[in-house]
């Protein structure tokens, strides 16, 4: 007995998606049936690699994995496949004659009345989607889809992110009273009502706001692709995506070089801060008036000597916190470091300062463990202690409104800041905005710019030195 097999319809539906067919040849009888599955024939794969033809039985081959809800439709055809089987079996066993009639009407009474694998529309809310996008994510059944990183699964920090946008639209209904929030109420007024209600009731940042409008963005445009939707141009992709730039600090030299030589060799001695008072259990004190009491906790000069160690490789590296706090030993190649980033998947190679050399010897590739909220809480301390006392004037936005504070330097150090000073520090030194971005794994020059914390002044200096060494 033949296997049954898939092929493509070629007609196509109004959303460019084909149906698959099933093609089953049996005692001299072809049958075709329909799956109720329809895709996008980019996802449908013929040849493989190398140019062979793939066999149209084996659905893991011709279904590419990084079609959307590959899993749920694998299944599917294989279950309609093995019913077929199934059926023309046990007609043979029971002397009963195998026909296309009766396959088909057999199948039918399984599969007829089942929904659609998602390329039709039901009865998803925007909120029931997103959810679903969120689990499929977590599942590995949605991966990405573009860019050098397409196929493979979305990162913990991406799918964090889409439950924080998830949990503000949720807020948003409930304030509204919103029962269900459908893919035609995602307009032109429900931007204006959520900008309203993130910056008026909820105070975000702009950052923050402009995070969940990439990600509705990107919801809406899943939405669609899947048919839940079918205005063509949907008013989400019009959405603006508001611009904005942190006022985030970078250390220099000479402010690197004082948490560097600061003296955490007496392991008796301990520094103090403040954290939330807890009880036995862990949960939070509170006074007569509901306020959060507070209470000093000792960090050992051990720990902290740790820490500032992890500053330094993150400074003189520029790597994110989730790299340069697991570099293993044989990440360290002769005279380079070499690394997949976390957050991109982009293998960079990074040479080894001469400061540096010191600290990964320190270690040999077993570096200390924390995690970051820790992390930037103790190297706030490590930089007072250190002198970085001084006074900024630091530009935020709370609701869209901009607000300008004086603090000290050392309360708005944070793991970040090793990056930021790396990138800015090596351009401010003359390096190439090309190369240090082979190292900071930056896709482009426009962001890089934007990122390192140079000056117009920094800038026309470089450009006055490279002008001498020109002659010009």
């Amino acid at each position: 007995m033949a296997l049954p097999k898939f092929y493509l319809e070629p007609r196509k539906t109004p959303n460019g998606k084909q149906p698959i067919n099933m093609f089953f040849s049996i005692y001299g009888q072809r049958l075709q049936y329909y799956t109720g599955v329809r895709i996008d024939p980019k996802f449908y794969k013929e040849k493989d690699s190398k140019g062979n033809a793939i066999d149209r039985s084996d659905v893991n081959k011709i279904i590419s994995d990084s079609a959307p809800y590959a899993t749920q439709i694998k299944a599917n055809l294989k279950q309609i496949a093995l019913d077929a089987q199934n059926i023309a079996n046990q007609a043979k066993a029971n002397k009963n004659p195998v026909t296309k009639e009766l396959l088909r009407s057999e199948l039918d009474k399984i599969h007829k009345h089942k929904e659609e694998i998602t390329e039709e529309k039901h009865s998803f809310t925007f909120n029931a989607f997103f959810e679903k996008m969120i689990q499929e994510s977590k599942s590995g059944e949605r991966v990405m889809q573009k860019g050098k990183s397409a196929g493979q699964r979305f990162s913990h920090n991406a799918i964090k992110n889409y439950q924080t946008t998830l949990s503000a639209i949720n807020r948003f209904s409930k304030a509204k009273k919103i029962k269900a929030l459908k893919f035609e109420d995602v307009n032109k007024n429900f931007y204006e009502q959520f900008k309203k209600f993130c910056f008026a009731d909820e105070e975000k940042e702009i950052s923050t706001f402009a995070g969940y409008i990439k990600d509705i963005k990107t919801v809406m445009n899943e939405a669609k692709e899947a048919g839940h939707h079918e205005t063509s141009g949907h008013t989400a992709a019009s959405f603006i995506l508001p611009s904005y730039e942190a006022d985030t600090v970078y250390l220099n030299d000479e402010q690197i070089s004082a948490i560097e030589r600061f003296d955490f060799s007496d392991k008796s001695k301990f520094a103090t801060h403040l954290v939330p008072a807890r009880d036995g259990k862990k949960n939070p004190i509170m006074d007569g008036k509901g306020n959060r009491l507070q209470q000093e906790e000792r960090i050992m000069y051990s720990v902290l000597d740790k820490v500032r160690d992890l500053f330094l490789i993150g400074a003189y590296t520029g790597l994110r916190f989730g790299n340069f706090t697991t570099l293993k030993a044989k990440d360290v190649q002769g005279a380079f470091i070499k690394v997949k980033q976390i957050k991109t998947g982009a293998m960079v190679t990074i040479p080894i300062m001469q400061k540096l050399k010191p600290v990964l010897e320190k270690y040999q590739g077993d570096l200390p463990t924390i995690t970051n909220q820790k992390f930037n809480s103790y190297i706030k301390i490590i930089a007072k202690l250190a002198g970085l006392t001084e006074n900024i004037s630091v530009k935020s936005f709370k609701g869209n409104i901009e607000t300008v504070s004086e603090q000290p330097l050392y309360s708005l150090i944070s793991s970040h800041t090793c990056r930021r000073s790396y990138a800015t520090n090596m351009f401010r030194k003359g390096v190439p905005s090309m190369l240090i971005m082979s190292a900071t794994g930056h896709a482009t020059e426009s962001s890089f710019l934007k990122y390192i914390r140079a000056t117009n002044e920094d800038k026309a200096n470089l450009m006055a030195e490279t002008l001498a060494k020109l002659g010009l």
